[in-house]
């Protein structure tokens, strides 16, 4: 399921107006990563592959917020990873440093050939790899090409990087994820992202009516993650490690959505656990998504929701495999 964190690898934040990091020079692979699906996977091996032959580091740059959330500010949840699950997935694919760029105003209003020669050579990138839907600077005027055109006056080039395509040539895409989970396909979002999706966060204290018909959750918030179907899920549970890592806790049932049967506290991943009784509050959890078992509904009181749960929990069991104790 999860990648594993197999070196150091150093996180930094900058915004335009900044002093340029004192780090040296770099290969970087640039772009949103929201989800670091296969496509964005093969960006980054790219550029990992030509810093190795070229003896230097191997960066990734990226946005925060993502440029949507900061223009589009009313839109529903989209993000497929927390920033905390972006920089370990990315840091797993054996990079040095992550740098996270402010998406402010002073970046909106920064043309292509002011991104090209200030802030690239700020961030110390010498050879630049990207998707060849790449685009930026004020109103999205610049691209590969342009980087190299103005890139050549202060010793930067860049690499356009194909987009990874699936068996029916259509392109992996963070939106075409969404899309799976939205219509209750974890497994296609899996297959998209090489790794199942996971809502991740801080478990938090609930009103306990699970321990009372004998099925306690872990509740986790959504907050800015997207919002895949509503309903019922066989999942595998996962505690991070102090390192970056996760351990697997065990297999589990968990529900997402506003709880219609009893009152709405916002979108919930509300997970149980199987087989085992332990203190999750205030624990940081991957809740992995494995299948799909039925859409949320209302019912008629708690004896009918108890029932329910208890079919749902036989269904997760058959279609789980045995649990690894390790991530």
């Amino acid at each position: 399921m999860f990648q594993t964190v197999s070196h150091p690898c150093e996180i930094l934040c900058w915004s335009v107006g900044d002093a340029p990091l004192a780090r040296g020079d770099m290969v970087a692979a640039i772009g949103n990563f929201d989800g670091v699906h296969l496509g964005h996977q093969k960006v980054i091996e790219t550029a990992r592959k030509a810093a190795a032959e070229q003896g230097q580091p191997i960066g990734v740059v990226t946005f925060d917020p993502h440029p949507r959330e900061f223009f589009r500010q009313d839109d529903a949840p989209f993000h497929l990873a927390d920033r905390t699950e972006k920089d370990r997935l990315i840091a797993a694919l054996g990079v040095d440093r992550i740098i996270h760029v402010t998406f402010d105003d002073n970046l909106r209003c920064t043309d292509a050939e002011n991104f090209v020669t200030q802030v690239l050579p700020a961030l110390g990138i010498r050879s630049l790899f990207a998707g060849t839907d790449f685009a930026f600077g004020r109103g999205r005027g610049g691209d590969i090409e342009t980087i190299n055109r103005i890139g050549a006056s202060v010793g930067i080039d860049a690499v356009s990087v194909p987009l990874l395509v699936d068996a029916n040539s259509a392109v992996i895409s963070s939106t075409r994820v969404r899309a799976a989970l939205q219509s209750g396909e974890p497994d296609l979002a899996a297959s998209m992202l090489g790794h199942d999706w996971a809502v991740t966060g801080i478990v938090q204290q609930g009103d306990q009516r699970g321990r009372t018909i004998g099925f306690p959750t872990a509740n986790i918030p959504l907050g800015a993650l997207l919002n895949p179907a509503f309903g019922v899920y066989a999942v595998q549970i996962f505690e991070a490690e102090a390192g970056g890592d996760f351990t697997c806790l065990g297999n589990g049932v968990a529900n997402i959505g506003i709880r219609p049967t009893v009152e709405d506290r916002g979108v919930l991943c509300e997970a149980h656990l199987f087989d085992q009784q332990l203190d999750l509050y205030g624990r940081r959890l991957a809740v992995c998504l494995r299948a799909f078992l039925r859409a949320e509904r209302k019912f008629t009181g708690i004896d009918e929701l108890t029932s329910q749960i208890a079919k749902d929990a036989r269904a997760a069991r058959a279609l789980l495999p045995p649990v690894k104790q390790t991530a």
